[in-house]
């Protein structure tokens, strides 16, 4: 029962009914009061409705179910800085740091420091790491953090770019990070209130203003973006210690810095306002959907299962983990034979004969001799 109710917030939780999610796991907590992922998953919530004494609670109560929880360190960790307590913050985060020692933590502790002494965070949001080919020992549950930034190795398709801190003038500061279909902007001001802040989005162009209580302008951002948006879909969220933008990309171009620039290569569109779809190469003429993939990748980032480490490296650990037999068989199969370009879960497909080596296009297969 409590299971089926936790399942049932997560499913809420992904569509962003927040407000659905926590009732969902207040009647699983009635259902099993001792079980920790649930608190760890309603504190996650209550962050998303800034409301950080109850998602401190709730975090608190996880580790006093389960000391050993990563995550639950996080979240409290985040909900106390957002209360501005950020020495019990800043210890949150080191406990968690030593139990699942990541840049998430790292970052959060810079944070802490920065507000202790009294300026703004300096540091970037997490940097990602490089994937790496799938492990044969079973994978153990990756502990998760606040969405950054992770990268496929060697393709410009990869779901995670590190970002670039851009220049800027002003009151505030400004930093980005990106997805493969979106890039986030934080301009770092605390206490806004919606009506001071105005954003207008343009197919390659975004200007942000803040007025200050008078009505007179303190800062402006108005940039010429590297890559090309889908302004309808784009939109912002007015945060206690910051503005928050989500640019949605019109295509999964990586994007080489924020802004257009002589100094950064600019995109390559083959057709103006359009990309090739993009293709991976497989053992067989079934085409595996990629975009069902980066979606399934979205949802599981959304659930908090991807949120610190490598998401695409984990999102086949756990396809591996949770494989049966043949599934395993043949992705290990398809990869060590086909020299890391293919990856196939069919059995059947690639049990029967070799898995030729399948370079991406334009590219070519080299035997080297020692």
């Amino acid at each position: 029962m409590a299971g089926e109710l936790l399942a049932k917030g997560d499913r809420a939780f992904i569509d962003e009914s927040y407000e659905d999610a926590v009732q969902a796991y207040t009647e699983a907590l009635a259902a099993d009061p001792s079980d920790a992922r649930i608190y760890e998953a309603r504190a996650n919530a209550y962050l998303k409705l800034e409301k950080h004494s109850e998602a401190n609670a709730d975090a608190t109560k996880a580790l006093e179910l389960s000391p050993d929880r990563p995550k639950a360190y996080l979240r409290k960790g985040i909900a106390l800085f957002n209360l501005e307590e950020y020495e019990a913050a800043k210890e949150a985060f080191e406990a968690g740091c030593a139990l699942a020692p990541d840049n998430t933590f790292k970052t959060w502790i810079r944070k802490c420091d920065a507000e202790l002494e009294g300026k703004l965070p300096a540091a970037p949001a997490q940097p990602p790491a490089a994937v790496t080919a799938p492990q044969a020992a079973a994978p153990a549950d990756t502990p998760a953090g606040p969405p950054a930034g992770p990268a496929a190795a060697g393709s410009s398709a990869a779901p995670l770019a590190p970002a670039a801190v851009p220049e800027y003038t002003g009151k505030y500061r400004h930093q980005h990070y990106q997805l493969a279909n979106r890039v986030t902007v934080d301009v770092y001001a605390k206490k806004l209130k919606k009506e001071q802040v105005a954003v207008a989005f343009g197919e390659s162009h975004l200007t942000v203003t803040i007025n200050d209580t008078d009505g007179q302008e303190e800062y402006k951002l108005d940039v010429e973006l590297y890559g090309k948006v889908i302004p309808e879909q784009c939109k912002y969220e007015v945060l206690s210690t910051k503005l928050e933008i989500v640019l949605v990309k019109a295509d999964n171009l990586q994007w080489g810095s924020l802004e257009k620039s002589d100094k950064v290569a600019a995109p390559n569109y083959s057709t103006p306002g359009t990309e090739a779809p993009r293709t991976y190469p497989t053992s067989t003429k079934k085409q595996k959907d990629w975009s069902k993939v980066e979606s399934e990748l979205n949802e599981l980032e959304q659930k908090g299962e991807l949120d610190m480490g490598d998401p695409l490296n984990n999102f086949f650990k756990k396809i591996f983990a949770q494989g049966d037999e043949d599934t395993r068989r043949a992705m290990m199969k398809s990869f060590v034979e086909s020299n890391g370009t293919v990856l196939s879960t069919n059995w059947k497909e690639v049990g029967t004969k070799p898995v030729e080596c399948t370079p991406p296009e334009g590219m070519e297969v080299r035997k080297w001799e020692s």
